[in-house]
């Protein structure tokens, strides 16, 4: 035993070390034309922060440490940029969302829903599958924010799981939180209201094309996508994760004695405290829903919630800073300053000037342009953090290029913003980071869901080829 330590210890030491040299061989050299020294010091700083990350030399949170002083005193990026997400919105909507969490389990209102959508759905595997496509789908026009609602579903999917005697980290547990998390992100490219990025999105296009395109004729121009899209990742997460159900489990309304038997909830009336948990989280997520009418931002309605939760003595002190998930958000908090960083250091328009000549070489059929403009944006993402960023720059090359070839930019838009998930890199998504963190990591691993990424986006992909004749029927291709 203590040699295998020996080795594993020798093996990360090496590891850091390659990833070091990585770094500073490429920040000497500087061998990227286009590059300024700073862009490329983040570059090799970030290289060096993956490879340690994958090898597991430090915990997440203190290599993302390391990385962001590296940024302010290798690379030059200000204090500001390298941690702007502590002074953002996200971060604090983020931290409410977490207490809602540990308001929801120290509660046990958590449990209560679980076991509710346990019973409403058959014990099968693929029931429990439909029921976290479903709840996601219906949810996702309701909160503005993909990460809040991975933040609060994921312990849901969590506490489903163990009901059901999965085990965490196993197969099923895997195919549950791959369930929740493509509801959640599906919906949101169909439904403006179901993201920011929706109306980050809306901004960009021509205001012809926004007059064009109210949330009913956005939804009409995307449901094929999102059809093909949540039919094929059933069917997939099914074939990849539920194999070995019994005979009786092989639909919804098998007859197996032990699936097909309620679940006894046993947990009695409502008590006072979950009734006052309750109030909070009907109370905050109308107001998230209503954000447009009363514009109260979503961060000071979840800030809020927090303080009812103490005020109603839902959670204590001690609950608080035992249930939230600190390093996480720590880690959160670094990952997604990326895209400031990026942008600081001229990264991305230098991405957006490289790939310019890619974009119009597509131009000529629309098959090879909706479909390159997915698998470009699932390149790109791994350089241009953050989504809203991307899509901006992206749009602003895209809409003049529409024009000239008579195409909508509605479509270059939403071929984008289909593909603009990702979570093979944990920086990459905010939506992952919150709902992977919201469990602490416990349900699934990330090198499982990282495979499921690809599996995911492929049928996006196919989603698109599907949709192309009929955007060509609407007159949009």
């Amino acid at each position: 035993m203590l040699v295998k330590e020996e080795a594993k210890r020798k093996i990360k030491l090496g590891c850091a070390a390659a990833g070091a040299l990585a770094a500073a061989v490429l920040i000497a050299t500087c061998p990227i034309p286009g590059l300024s020294y700073q862009a490329t010091a983040v570059l090799g700083i970030l290289i060096m922060a993956i490879v340690w990350w994958i090898t597991g030399v430090l915990p997440e949170f203190v290599t993302a440490v390391v990385m962001a002083v590296l940024f302010v005193v290798v690379a030059g990026i200000s204090v500001g940029a390298t941690f702007s997400t502590f002074a953002s919105s996200t971060w604090w909507l983020l931290l409410s969302a977490f207490t809602l969490g540990v308001g929801m389990k120290t509660s046990g209102l958590m449990k209560r829903i679980a076991l509710a959508i346990v019973s409403k759905f058959p014990r099968t595997f693929r029931c429990q599958v439909a029921a976290q496509l479903v709840t996601g789908t219906v949810l996702g026009p309701l909160i503005p924010s993909l990460a809040v609602k991975g933040a609060m579903l994921a312990p849901l999917a969590m506490n489903i799981g163990d009901e059901l005697g999965y085990e965490r980290q196993g197969k099923r547990a895997t195919g549950l939180f791959a369930a929740m998390l493509v509801g959640i992100r599906t919906v949101a490219p169909t439904i403006v209201s179901a993201s920011i990025t929706g109306y980050a999105l809306m901004a960009t296009l021509p205001v012809d094309v926004q007059e064009q395109f109210n949330m009913a004729s956005w939804f009409v121009a995307a449901l094929p996508w999102l059809v093909v899209v949540l039919v094929l990742n059933y069917f997939l997460i099914m074939g990849i994760y539920g194999r070995g159900e019994k005979a009786g489990e092989s639909s919804c309304g098998g007859t197996d004695e032990d699936a097909s038997q309620p679940i006894p909830d046993g947990l009695g009336p409502l008590s006072a405290v979950e009734k006052r948990m309750l109030a909070i989280i009907l109370v905050t997520v109308v107001l998230w829903a209503t954000e447009p009418f009363h514009h109260v931002s979503a961060m000071a309605v979840g800030l809020a919630a927090l303080v009812a939760m103490f005020v109603l003595k839902v959670i204590d002190v001690p609950a608080f800073k035992s249930g939230v998930n600190w390093t996480s958000l720590l880690f959160i908090g670094i990952a997604l300053g990326l895209g400031s960083v990026f942008a600081e250091a001229g990264l991305n328009d230098w991405v957006m000037q490289t790939c310019g000549p890619a974009f119009q070489a597509l131009a000529g059929n629309p098959y090879l342009l909706v479909l390159g403009i997915g698998v470009i944006t699932v390149v790109l993402r791994f350089l241009i953090v953050s989504e809203v960023a991307y899509l901006n720059l992206l749009m602003a090359f895209l809409v003049p290029m529409a024009a000239s070839v008579g195409v909508n930019p509605w479509v270059l838009g939403f071929s984008a913003y289909a593909l603009v998930i990702a979570w093979f890199a944990k920086y990459q998504s905010p939506i992952y980071l919150a709902a992977f963190y919201a469990v602490d990591g416990k349900m699934a691993k990330h090198s499982e869901l990282a495979k499921y990424c690809g599996v995911y986006l492929a049928t996006c992909l196919v989603g698109l080829a599907v949709s192309v004749p009929y955007w060509q029927w609407m007159g949009l291709l």
